[in-house]
């Protein structure tokens, strides 16, 4: 599929090849002969579509995005790779929506990271598959999740453990705030950190709480079964709660009175 076997994907010389493939596709084009609406259709429909498996895999350096991104902007306004024609709208305008006055054009940044987003989707709905048991395998899981590793972590297990944090790219923790969660057992539910109650993370709301709690990756499950009523085991404090945050926990145990756990059927 010509990517490089243990490659490195944050140099630019390891996405040449994939370049170099829509350089020779528009070389066979002769854009100044097509309209725009033909340019428009061959790059919605051919030109986005090649760097698809790469960019599913890797996430795309930020000057590679650019270069891409310049042999459009070149093709579609008549241009050539030797020469180009005056922009007469943004890229940006030009990859909006339809019903927003674009053209629906892909951006590649967004789409880079949404097709990486569905590795993060696969590890909540895939995990009797190998490659799922060979990232356990590696770096373990803690709290129904996969640890992200650190440095030991591969580049593309901790691209991809950032955007399943919400770490620093476009648009913030977007893959978490458009995945609705069931909770079942609760084993897969961090009772601190994920938005299971309300679609907001008990650690928003009971903000003190979880900066005293002695263990804060315990999973739902997990404080639902050492009990998280008034005399339950599941509280554990770095040090005794004073009154207004004695208050607070019963509030926070008022919200888990009615909640009961129980297995995917």
């Amino acid at each position: 599929m010509g990517l490089q076997i243990g490659g490195d994907p944050r140099r630019l010389v390891f996405w040449e090849p994939m370049l170099n493939r829509i350089k020779n596709r528009l070389s066979g084009w002769k854009s100044r002969f097509l309209s725009f609406g033909g340019r428009l259709v061959l790059l919605k429909s051919v030109l986005t579509s090649l760097p698809v498996y790469a960019l599913s895999f890797f996430k795309a350096p930020s000057g590679i995005i650019s270069s891409i991104e310049s042999l459009f902007i070149k093709f579609f306004w008549g241009g050539c790779e030797d020469s180009r024609k005056i922009s007469w709208v943004s890229w940006k305008s030009i990859c909006l929506r339809k019903e927003y006055g674009g053209l629906g054009v892909r951006q590649l940044r967004e789409f880079n990271l949404a097709l990486l987003g569905k590795w993060c989707w696969r590890m909540l709905v895939d995990k009797d598959g190998l490659w799922f048991r060979v990232l356990v395998a590696r770096y373990g899981v803690e709290g129904g999740r996969l640890r992200v590793g650190g440095q030991r972590g591969s580049v593309w297990w901790r691209e991809i453990a950032r955007i399943r944090e919400g770490v620093g790219e476009v648009g913030g923790s977007w893959f978490g705030e458009h995945v609705l969660r069931r909770v079942g057992d609760g084993s897969d539910t961090l009772f601190w950190t994920d938005p299971w109650l309300d679609g907001i993370s008990l650690r928003e709301r009971f903000g003190r709480l979880f900066e005293l709690a002695e263990t804060k990756s315990r999973s739902v499950a997990e404080m639902f079964a050492l009990g998280w009523g008034e005399d339950g085991e599941a509280w554990e404090w770095r040090r005794q709660l004073r009154a207004w945050e004695e208050e607070m926990l019963g509030e926070c145990q008022s919200l888990l009175s009615n909640i009961s756990l129980q297995a995917f059927s």
